[in-house]
């Protein structure tokens, strides 16, 4: 038996090793196993927290100010959400019809969907 680290560079590598294994689904987990960190500027308190409320309610996270997550009144913050693709592509689902904060969720699929982990071939 053995037991290691192991870091997945990009989606192309998570499937690759998945599929060495024999996984069936590997195109699918591969999602799952690429963790990437968004930094969202000067969102108003209750964006934020809104926002933290969806990441949280998935298993994922948000940081966000004390400030902001205490309900000061006019509140902005900066944020750092937190998540892998699997979870940032499921919050932006869940939020598809939320057109209040679709400006955010825009912004965080931008950065998500540049970002070089999603290369499947190397």
């Amino acid at each position: 038996m053995e037991a290691r680290k192991i870091v997945f560079k990009s989606i192309g590598q998570a499937i690759e090793e998945l599929d060495r294994l024999g996984s069936g689904n590997s195109r699918m987990m591969a999602s799952r196993a690429i963790h990437i960190n968004v930094l969202l500027k000067q969102i108003p308190a209750p964006e934020a927290r809104f926002l933290k409320t969806a990441y949280n309610d998935i298993g994922a996270e948000a940081a966000i100010s004390h400030q902001a997550y205490h309900e000061e009144e006019g509140a902005v913050t900066d944020m750092v959400i937190m998540g892998t693709v699997y979870q940032h592509r499921e919050v932006r689902r869940i939020l598809a019809g939320n057109h209040k904060i679709r400006h955010l969720v825009e912004a965080i699929e931008s950065v998500i969907e540049a970002s070089p982990e999603l290369v499947e071939n190397e």
